[in-house]
């Protein structure tokens, strides 16, 4: 059960291969293939987001995870307590999917193909 919930953990927030890593350590690729200050600008700003964004869904994919640990100490607890503490964790990996989506859709109308493909070869 455990190594279940470790793994249902790591799926609603992945390391360092997943796409949001991608979008939020951008700074020296953009710098470096995007020229236009005012661009570059609202490109990071957009990565500078969506970290913060992230940080906060961190924090509840950390409380859903402890509330799936203690439905799974609690000899009482029910399938409708591990239902509640699922839901809450779709409700957080909807979230993390959403602020991804926005910040890719907001760097993708600044940036150009060969700049996009430069910046992103570079990951």
């Amino acid at each position: 059960m455990i190594i279940g919930l470790t793994a249902l953990f790591l799926f609603l927030f992945g390391g360092g291969g997943s796409l949001e890593f991608y979008l939020t350590n951008l700074k020296d690729p953009v710098k470096a293939e995007v020229q236009d200050k005012a661009r570059q600008d609202v490109i990071l700003d957009a990565s500078k987001a969506l970290s913060k964004e992230l940080a906060a869904i961190q924090k509840d994919v950390s409380e859903g995870f402890k509330g799936y640990v203690k439905a799974h100490a609690d000899y009482e607890s029910t399938p409708a307590d591990f239902d509640a503490v699922t839901d809450e964790m779709i409700e957080s990996q909807l979230k993390l999917a959403k602020a991804v989506l926005e910040t890719r859709a907001a760097m993708h109308a600044q940036m150009t193909e060969a700049e996009w493909n430069a910046v992103f070869s570079k990951q």
